[in-house]
């Protein structure tokens, strides 16, 4: 029988996480935005055992989270009075049209990460996601350990990777972690996986890294999607999704997302997302713009009889055009780092800001070549639902060509052949129906039928647009 792929995101979670101080800073300062890194290794040179992680964890409780979300549905509530029911036979009308209502219910249980004292929390798209249309839900609630509870912001999502940002604001110091580097671990490092599994309460659970850059599992099936977990025998279990997974200094090194079960329980086979990856979605929602993966400019395929990513077309004018890359090259090395299939070139390329100068090595005709590639932008622009307009994320040339200042975030119009009264070009969408907006694909989920408020900037102005979408 084979195994059955379970993503681990029911139950309530809270994770330990250990606040520590980082030693070496990653990001600049930014007003607002302060998350702490330390990218030191650990010392695996100790001979003596460790009694116990106790000090470790205990410092850590203050900044786990539980992640409560609400969706509004609509209900038909049908005739409610019996009296009218009765006269309405009696004297042979018709019968009353039931009467729709809408309602907000509760729609998940998870938990999150602040890792930022001005409240950035991180968390797995699917908690804040409803699971049948992927858009985002309508609320969503951070419960600290202290029990105060805050309404979070959606700061943006990214379902290719299963992670979420959420902004909360408290007028009290809010505890954060410290996040690791999630490339300095190696199979056989001791992890802890935190959280509640199957809503027994908080539990942690100890094991190894049982392997490292694990993909094509089909794990997360959205098309494109980037797989590239940390796989561990700390039991993690339903419930667990969201959680922490600790290296032994408590620093988060990843994000516990799903399991390989053939009954829905942990049987040693769990996955974490690397905190690399969360790393660079947070900097790139919160610093404004969307996403900004690099973009090479090829189509690939696999051959199963070699290691690497084969080249089975070149884009024309492409970085990898221009760097001399041609089609039936065998892509072995990116950027440092050796590349066994193609999942893990796109998952490199993708982690890599767009500007970098990379070193690509290949094989061609028994031959390893070496060429520098400097990675463009990939555009994550889509038709907007509105006719005869095109929304982009912001981008330095964007910025430069409409003159939008860095102080301004959301997607800005493109081009614009039609509706121009309300979407000119150069004009930045900023918010959709109270909602924040960082790349196209949340622009299309926060749009609904019927009148729609717009919060939008145009030379160095900030309005509030009404558009109604039939």
């Amino acid at each position: 029988m084979m195994n059955q792929r379970n993503p681990a995101f029911t139950g309530t979670i809270v994770s330990l996480f250990a606040l520590l101080f980082a030693t070496v800073p990653e990001l600049r300062a930014v007003s607002g935005f302060s998350p702490k890194y330390d990218d030191s290794k650990l010392d695996r040179s100790q001979s003596s055992p460790v009694a116990s992680y106790s000090p470790v964890l205990k410092k850590a409780t203050p900044a786990v989270v539980a992640v409560t979300t609400k969706q509004v549905v609509t209900r038909n509530l049908g005739r409610t009075d019996p009296l009218e029911d009765f006269l309405r036979r009696y004297y042979g009308l018709p019968r009353a049209p039931s009467r729709p209502r809408e309602e907000t219910v509760p729609a998940g249980i998870g938990s999150g990460v602040i890792v930022t004292p001005q409240g950035h929390t991180i968390t797995n798209a699917h908690v804040i996601t409803d699971p049948r249309t992927g858009k985002p839900v309508e609320e969503v609630t951070v419960k600290l350990v202290d029990k105060k509870e805050y309404e979070a912001k959606i700061i943006g999502f990214d379902k290719s990777t299963d992670i979420a940002v959420l902004k909360i604001d408290s007028p009290d110091a809010l505890p954060y972690v410290t996040l690791a580097n999630s490339d300095f671990l190696e199979v056989g490092d001791v992890v802890f996986a935190v959280g509640n599994p199957l809503g027994i309460g908080m539990t942690v659970t100890m094991g190894i890294v049982s392997a490292t850059r694990k993909s094509e599992l089909g794990i997360l099936r959205d098309e494109g999607s980037y797989e590239n977990f940390i796989q561990t025998d700390a039991s993690i279990n339903r419930g667990n999704s969201g959680g922490a997974l600790l290296d032994a200094k408590g620093r988060l090194i990843g994000i516990n997302t799903a399991i390989i079960s053939q009954t829905g329980a942990s049987i040693g086979i769990g996955l974490a997302i690397p905190v690399n990856m969360v790393r660079k979605v947070l900097s790139d929602f919160v610093k404004g713009g969307g996403l900004k993966r690099g973009f090479l400019g090829v189509s690939l395929k696999e051959d199963p009889s070699v290691q690497g990513a084969v080249i089975a077309s070149v884009e024309l004018d492409s970085p990898a055009e221009q760097a001399g890359l041609k089609s039936g090259d065998l892509i072995v090395n990116a950027g440092g780092r050796a590349v066994n299939s193609v999942n893990q070139l796109r998952v490199a390329i993708s982690q890599t800001p767009p500007g970098t100068r990379m070193l690509v090595q290949v094989l061609r005709e028994g031959r390893k070549l070496d060429f520098y590639v400097t990675l463009d932008l990939k555009q994550d622009s889509a038709k907007f639902p509105i006719p005869g307009v095109l929304l982009e994320t912001l981008t330095e040339t964007s910025r430069a060509k409409f003159e939008i200042p860095t102080s301004v975030r959301g997607i800005v119009v493109a081009k614009s052949s039609g509706e121009k009264q309300t979407f000119k070009e150069g004009v930045v969408l900023v918010e959709i129906n109270g909602y924040p907006i960082n790349s196209v694909e949340e622009a299309g989920f926060r749009l609904k039928r019927g009148i729609n408020r717009l919060y939008v900037w145009y030379r160095s102005k900030y309005q509030y647009l009404a558009y109604r979408i039939p």
